[in-house]
């Protein structure tokens, strides 16, 4: 099933308006993984690299095409990594705290709770000068908070803590990355 820029602009809307009702939803039509990946997450990472393109060109390269041509790829690189990594650690985090694992969930719930993190990223990567901006690319954890209650089954309330150390591991991940990606094309150029 292929999905159309509108579909992918409601979808993205309503994440980011009613993520209660979006999570309800997708327990009840789950998206499927090549869907997710291919139709909805994918696209907006390479939005956020060809955003990190474009800001760098705009920031005054020249002629110099390869530095903003590595920022691009290093974002697209880094929100595919922190994907794979997030969903790998959240599904083993699920046992740990006495859930019951389900990896086509967690896919859906790291996939879809990034988009909050793209769309600031794909903004302040073409306009530097609005990184301020960046904070609220936190709502991701929200966003993240609200479909680990819809989409997951824990005994008890050990889902507060879950979703908790989860968003910890997943931050520094994601800095982790972040940090080691800059060095790595700081190191080329």
């Amino acid at each position: 099933m292929e999905v159309s820029i509108k579909q992918i602009g409601n979808k993205v809307k309503t994440i980011l308006i009613r993520p209660a009702s979006f999570w309800k939803n997708e327990r009840l039509e789950p998206t499927g993984t090549q869907q997710l990946f291919a139709g909805y997450f994918l696209p907006l990472v390479l939005l956020t690299g060809a955003a990190e393109f474009a800001g760098q060109l705009l920031k005054g390269a020249g002629f110099y095409l390869m530095y903003p041509f590595m920022r691009g790829m290093r974002e697209i690189i880094l929100f595919l990594l922190l994907y794979v990594v997030s969903v790998f650690m959240a599904n083993q985090l699920i046992k740990a705290f006495g859930g019951k694992k389900d990896l086509c969930a967690v896919r859906r719930l790291v996939g879809f709770s990034m988009v909050p993190v793209l769309l600031v990223s794909a903004v302040t990567n073409l306009f530097p000068f609005l990184y301020v901006l960046e904070i609220l690319g936190f709502y991701s954890f929200f966003v993240f908070m609200t479909g680990a209650e819809e989409l997951l089954i824990f005994p008890d309330n050990k889902k507060n803590r879950y979703v908790l150390i989860t968003l910890f591991a997943i931050f520094f991940v994601f800095s982790f990355l972040s940090i080691f990606l800059s060095r790595l094309v700081a190191s080329f150029i």
